[in-house]
């Protein structure tokens, strides 16, 4: 039986729940779990999946302020149906953040998977950043405008560029301090620095186009080395910028 809404029900109950789903009313109790729940759980999850994919495309095809019907209908779905997933836009947005936050983090962890130098490492992981700005300029503006709280505990949490880009450069500098017999408790701070450094620059590049992404990441590496080299020597280590580092445990 269809449900009629009321001006006291939450979004979330403006359609009905299939049978064997827990609703608000349920609160309390513990239903048992059949099949039925479970694939609804699944197709939810799906639904969820589809509408972020879909404001994803619309960001990169109509700017980082796309419209919800435009979401709507990358995804198939009525207009009216998009927030029967997500409590209101903020959810909804801070979904898409995390879901793009994801992939710029695996495609930093893949650049600095590579052994090296310093110069080599820093210089992969800088022009990586910058290619994904190039190729997806209104995601960047997306994620510049929808900027969460930055969380760098080594948790899942990193929903933007550049959290995510400090999130894996944070991770990679402690075991290479630990490895080296080094005070590791400082490279969240060292690294916070530079990947604001980086993405200021990277974000006025974005809107200026020069120079060259080769010669920007050329330009960002020789930067960060000043500041690694000055930090390096204040935990008594003296660092070559093109001698490879030693390897590390998988």
């Amino acid at each position: 039986m269809t449900r009629c809404r009321t001006k006291t029900d939450p979004p979330y109950l403006a359609y009905a729940a299939p049978v064997g789903t827990q609703t608000p009313a349920d609160a309390g109790t513990t239903p048992a779990v059949d099949g039925r729940s479970t694939r609804w759980d699944e197709h939810r999850r799906a639904r969820r999946h589809t509408i972020v994919t879909a404001a994803v495309t619309a960001i990169e095809r109509y700017g980082p302020d796309a419209l919800t019907a435009q979401i709507a209908e990358l995804a198939g779905l009525p207009r009216t149906h998009v927030y029967r997933h997500f409590d209101d836009k903020q959810a909804l947005d801070l979904a898409v953040s995390s879901h793009i936050g994801a992939q710029i983090g695996e495609r930093i962890r893949v650049a600095l998977a590579g052994r090296g130098s310093v110069r080599a490492i820093v210089s992969a992981s800088i022009d990586e950043h910058l290619s994904w700005i190039e190729a997806h300029p209104n995601l960047y503006r997306f994620l510049a405008q929808h900027a969460y709280a930055v969380r760098l505990s080594g948790s899942s949490d990193a929903v933007d560029a550049k959290a995510a880009f400090a999130a894996e450069l944070t991770g990679l500098i402690r075991r290479y301090l630990a490895v080296l017999g080094a005070d590791t408790s400082p490279a969240e701070r060292i690294i916070v620095g530079l990947v604001g450094l980086v993405d200021a620059t990277a974000a006025w590049w974005l809107e200026t186009g020069e120079p060259p992404r080769a010669v920007l990441t050329a330009e960002l590496t020789d930067r960060v080395w000043v500041i690694l080299d000055r930090s390096a020597r204040e935990l008594g280590l003296d660092l070559d910028l093109d001698q490879p580092l030693p390897r590390l445990a998988p």
